[in-house]
């Protein structure tokens, strides 16, 4: 779908320019770095800046984050595809200072690239996932003046698992007196960007579905696993040939996984139909796209910390924020599949529950 499908979401062009007092065109494939910079909306008071430049009408977050913390993650809506112009120029998108203050450096592990600004509003705005950022300082008594709607850095997917899935901002809010700013917030960011901005969220189910662990295997039929997790934790593993989903398969601990093919009985110059792809979890649904994995499925269960990925597929049959039980359709696919399976923030071997 195109961008015209967002009026239909209510989430009009024309709205946004009242919000903002700065409303432009969305922003072309052509544009550089530089001017996606130069587009930076402001509260109607003009003392906040949004933290992403370029038009927020094509952007996508929920009142809280996928693990059911404060934070937000800003998407590029997913109707945009990932060839359009409106997603390539997202992908070139600045963050930037959301108020003046101070900031350093807070790069990690599972944050990839951040940044920390202690705002002079006294609160901390973390910024994480960006694919590079101009601030140099990483202690907190050499942290760099800035001023609202300086950039910070240009929105990426750096981080640990971040890196395999599309690009965006994870954005948080805290007090100052929070025990730990960047990850512990204890400020809803959803909604300090609608009393700022007057933009609201996307929709999101309560996690009102009950327990469950991950069980069977995500294939309805015959499959044989053709890349074992031993082998994708092994970083001395000899690369495989890339296969049909274009499966990145060198030996990688952070891609740790297994790769599935469907079986089928056919006859001579027959193609193998598609195969059923079902949720081996009950669980809330989101959906990533990436050039790595294809269409990218993930069901968490935040009552038991699990988390189960599908990669590879060529049709989803599901939506954002659905809850889906086990045995649900996700979609199918022609070709292999690849599981991860989460817990409690821990990769796991998905073998382990078929």
């Amino acid at each position: 779908m195109g961008v015209l499908s967002l009026v239909a979401l209510g989430v009009g062009l024309a709205v946004a320019a009242a919000w903002f007092h700065a409303a432009s065109a969305a922003p072309t494939q052509a544009q550089d770095s530089a001017q996606e910079h130069s587009f930076v909306h402001y509260s109607l008071d003009g003392s906040y800046a949004f933290p992403v430049s370029g038009d927020p009408a094509l952007l996508s977050w929920t009142h809280l984050h996928w693990d059911g913390s404060y934070a937000v993650d800003l998407f590029a809506r997913h109707e945009l595809p990932m060839n359009s112009p409106e997603f390539q120029a997202f992908k070139r998108r600045h963050v930037v200072a959301v108020t003046a203050g101070t900031a350093r450096r807070a790069d990690n592990e599972r944050g990839g690239i951040a940044v920390l600004l202690h705002g002079d509003d006294d609160k901390v705005y973390y910024f994480a996932h960006l694919q590079s950022s101009p601030i140099q300082a990483k202690l907190e008594e050499e942290a760099e003046r800035v001023k609202a709607g300086q950039s910070l850095g240009v929105i990426g997917n750096t981080g640990r698992w971040t890196q395999y899935i599309e690009p965006h901002l994870h954005f948080s809010v805290a007090s100052a007196e929070a025990p730990s700013p960047g990850f512990t917030p204890d400020i809803h960011a959803a909604d300090w960007i609608m009393r700022h901005f007057g933009l609201t969220h996307d929709p999101w189910p309560e996690p009102s579905y009950a327990p469950h662990r991950p069980s069977g295997a995500p294939i309805a039929g015959a499959f044989k696993i053709t890349r074992s997790f031993a082998e994708s934790t092994n970083d001395t593993h000899d690369t495989h040939a890339t296969n049909a989903n274009n499966h990145a398969n060198t030996g990688n601990p952070d891609m740790a996984s297994i790769n599935l093919l469907p079986h089928f009985t056919t006859s001579p110059g027959e193609d193998a139909p598609a195969a059923a792809v079902v949720s081996p979890l009950r669980g809330e649904v989101r959906i990533h796209r990436t050039s790595i994995f294809g269409l990218r499925v993930q069901v968490t269960n935040r009552h038991t910390d699990e988390t189960v990925v599908v990669s590879g597929l060529r049709r989803v049959s599901v939506q954002q924020g659905d809850i889906v039980e086990h045995g649900t359709p996700l979609g199918s696919l022609h070709g292999e599949l690849n599981l991860m399976h989460f817990h409690q923030g821990q990769l796991r071997d998905p073998e382990a529950f078929f």
